[in-house]
C-alpha cells in the first residue's frame, strides 16, 4: 500500500487507524512518509513498556510541527527528554500537588455548580462549551493568572479551540493556530508582569512558578516558553470539558450507574470516572522516537525511526480487556494505576516519565461534574448521542445539549 492510500486510510479510520494498521501489516512498516520515519506501531502492556523506556525511546521532535506547536507550544516539557525533561517536569509537579488541586476543584464546584443552576432555569444547557468556560475561568483563577470574566471568558474559548483543532485537518486547524497565537502573546505578556512586578499572583501559583521557573543552568526559561508552559497548565484543565462531555454520554446511557453516582459514592463515581477515560476518543496516539537500533519482535528499528503508542487501542484491547466494548465500571475494582494498559493520559511514571501530572486534576473535576450530572434529570438531544471516531479530539457536534433539565433527581431502586 501507496503513501496515498495509508495517508486516505489514517483520515478515514481515526481512532481506529492503529487497530486497523496491526490487523493488516504487524509488526513496524514503513508508512505515512514524510510525516514520519518508518514508524513501529505498539500497544499493550510490552508495547507501554517499551514506548516509556526511556533508554530506547526519546519524545523530541516526535510529532510534525504543526501539531505539537499547537498543543504544545514551542519548547514545551513534552518535547524534552533526559536531565532537561525531568528538571521542566518538577515545575508541573509542584502545581500539582494535591493541596492545590483540591483548591481548583472548589473553584470549579462552586462555578458549576452556578452553571447548572442556570440549565435548571432555562431547562436546558450545553456540556461541552459550557465545562470549557467553567474550568477555564476556574484554572485561570486559581493559577494567578485571573482578569475580568470577559477576558477569563475569551481565553477559555482560545483554549478550547487549541484543544479542538490541533490535529484536524481541517478549517478547526486554522482557528485553533490562531488560538495559539493569541495565548501565547498573553501569556508572555502575563510572565513578563510578573517578573517586572507589575503583577504579584501567589508564590504557589502556577504564573509565580513559571515567571521564576530556570534551566539547567539556573537561567530563567525565556518569556515565550515560561509562557508555554503556563498555558500547558491551563490547557489540559479545560480539556477535561471532553472527559464531562462523554461521561454525560455514559450516564444517560447507563441509568443504573447514574442512580449510584448520584448518591456520591466516592468509590462508584470513582470507577465510572475511570471508565470514561478508558473508553472515550480524547488522545488517539502518542509518538515518539528511537534513541537507538533495536530490535522489536525480530523488527530492526533505527535510530530516529517513529515509534507510535496507540493509546485508544491499548485502553480498549479486547486481548486485554474484557467485554472492552462494554461500558464496566466494575473492572475498576484495584486501583486504576496498577494497570499499565490503562493510558488514557500516558504511562510510566508521573515523577520521571511522560505520564501527565494533570491526571489528578482530570480526575479531581469528574468527581465533581459527574455527581452533580446525575442528581439532575435530562435527555440528551439525539443528534448528540453519536460522533465520528474520524476527527480528533472526537466530539459529538452539538457539544451535547441537555433538554427539559429539572432540579430534581428521583433514584431509581438498585
Amino acid at each position: 500500500m501507496g503513501l496515498h492510500d495509508r495517508t486516505a486510510s489514517l483520515v478515514r479510520a481515526g481512532y481506529r487507524f492503529s487497530g486497523w494498521l496491526r490487523a493488516r501489516t504487524p509488526g513496524p512498516i514503513t508508512l505515512l512518509r514524510p510525516l514520519v520515519r518508518r514508524p513501529l506501531v505498539v500497544h499493550g502492556q510490552e508495547g507501554v513498556a517499551l514506548f516509556y523506556d526511556t533508554e530506547r525511546v526519546g519524545r523530541r521532535s516526535a510529532l510534525p510541527d504543526p501539531v505539537a506547536h499547537t498543543i504544545y507550544g514551542r519548547g514545551a516539557v513534552h518535547t524534552l527528554d533526559g536531565a532537561a525533561h525531568r528538571h521542566r517536569k518538577q515545575l508541573f509537579l509542584e502545581v500539582t500537588e494535591p493541596g492545590l488541586v483540591a483548591e481548583l476543584r472548589q473553584r470549579v464546584s462552586r462555578k458549576w455548580g452556578r452553571e447548572l443552576e442556570s440549565w435548571v432555569l432555562r431547562g436546558t444547557g450545553t456540556v461541552l462549551p459550557s465545562a470549557v468556560t467553567v474550568f477555564g475561568e476556574a484554572a485561570q483563577e486559581w493559577a494567578g493568572a485571573g482578569d475580568s470574566p470577559a477576558e477569563m471568558a475569551r481565553r477559555s474559548r482560545d483554549l478550547g479551540l487549541i484543544i479542538d483543532g490541533f490535529a484536524t485537518p481541517s478549517p478547526a486547524w486554522f482557528r485553533a493556530r490562531q488560538a495559539r497565537r493569541r495565548a501565547d502573546a498573553w501569556a508572555t505578556r502575563l510572565i513578563t508582569d510578573v517578573r517586572l512586578g507589575r503583577r504579584t499572583p501567589e508564590r504557589h501559583t502556577a504564573a509565580w512558578v513559571m515567571a521564576h521557573a530556570t534551566d539547567l543552568d539556573g537561567d530563567l526559561l525565556p518569556a515565550g516558553t515560561a509562557a508555554v508552559e503556563l498555558i500547558n497548565v491551563l490547557r489540559p484543565v479545560v480539556a477535561v470539558a471532553y472527559y464531562a462531555a462523554f461521561a454525560a454520554l455514559e450516564l444517560e446511557a447507563n441509568p443504573d450507574l447514574s442512580d449510584r453516582c448520584a448518591t456520591g459514592d466516592p468509590t462508584a463515581v470513582e470507577k465510572f470516572s475511570h471508565e470514561v477515560r478508558r473508553m472515550s476518543p480524547f488522545v488517539p496516539l502518542l509518538a515518539g522516537r528511537s534513541r537507538c537500533p533495536f530490535t522489536w519482535h525480530g523488527q530492526e528499528v533505527e535510530k530516529g525511526d517513529a515509534v507510535l503508542l496507540d493509546v485508544y487501542g491499548t485502553d480498549n484491547d479486547p486481548d486485554t480487556w474484557v467485554d472492552a466494548a462494554t461500558f464496566d465500571p466494575e473492572r475498576f475494582r484495584s486501583d486504576a494505576a496498577e494497570r499499565v494498559d490503562f493510558i488514557p493520559q500516558g504511562g510510566g511514571g508521573v515523577d520521571t516519565g511522560h505520564r501527565c501530572p494533570g491526571e489528578g486534576i482530570t480526575m479531581a473535576l469528574l468527581r465533581t461534574v459527574v455527581p452533580s450530572l446525575a442528581r439532575l434529570d435530562w435527555s440528551i438531544h439525539p443528534a448528540d448521542r453519536v460522533y465520528s471516531m474520524r476527527r480528533v479530539p472526537a466530539r459529538p457536534d452539538g457539544g451535547v445539549r441537555l433538554l427539559d433539565v429539572r432540579r430534581h433527581h428521583v433514584l431509581r431502586p438498585v
